[in-house]
């Protein structure tokens, strides 16, 4: 695997972020950012669902254990893990899909965009569905879906940039 060092600076620094700081963000109780999400988004693309699924259970269960969700943080990455594949190829071209290792990122895949914004919404989706497991504060669940993902959403590009930018100046 290329750049195996930075990639896994990459995760320390997401998942000590997410459990230093935007765990304990307290603007509302519409704001609850999810960013760890990135490192399933930004793991090469031609990873091993096996080896996906994996890192989903190792990155959900360590956020389950900072969390204190136990277990919603590995259902809500689980599927998102399962189904990486399908959505890269809804969202990108087959060529760009057929990598070798190399790291999604907006200069390699054409409609990169399309693709973190459908991961993280299924994520999100998933995440807030089984927190509440009702229906009956559709507004508020609603709401805190939209607003938490447009957050999550704006800080996983920023993780991006930032990330892809340290790759191809080396």
């Amino acid at each position: 695997m290329k750049h195996l060092k930075q990639y896994i600076l990459f995760f320390t620094i997401v998942l000590a972020s997410q459990v230093l700081l935007f765990n304990n963000l307290t603007f509302s109780t519409y704001f609850a950012p999810l960013v760890y999400i990135v490192c399933i988004i930004m793991m090469p693309l031609g990873t091993s669902s096996l080896k996906m699924m994996i890192a989903a259970i190792f990155i959900g269960g360590l956020m389950d254990l900072s969390m204190g969700t136990m277990g919603l943080n590995v259902i809500a990455t689980l599927p998102v893990a399962y189904f990486r594949r399908p959505i890269l190829s809804l969202t990108a071209s087959y060529t760009d899909v057929d990598g070798d290792g190399d790291t999604p990122s907006p200069m390699r895949l054409t409609r990169f965009n399309n693709y973190v914004i459908a991961m993280v919404v299924l994520h999100n989706l998933i995440f807030f569905g089984f927190e509440h497991l009702t229906l009956a504060n559709f507004g508020f669940i609603a709401l805190r879906f939209l607003c938490s993902t447009l957050a999550s959403t704006a800080l996983v590009y920023l993780f991006i940039i930032i990330f892809t930018s340290k790759l191809t100046r080396r």
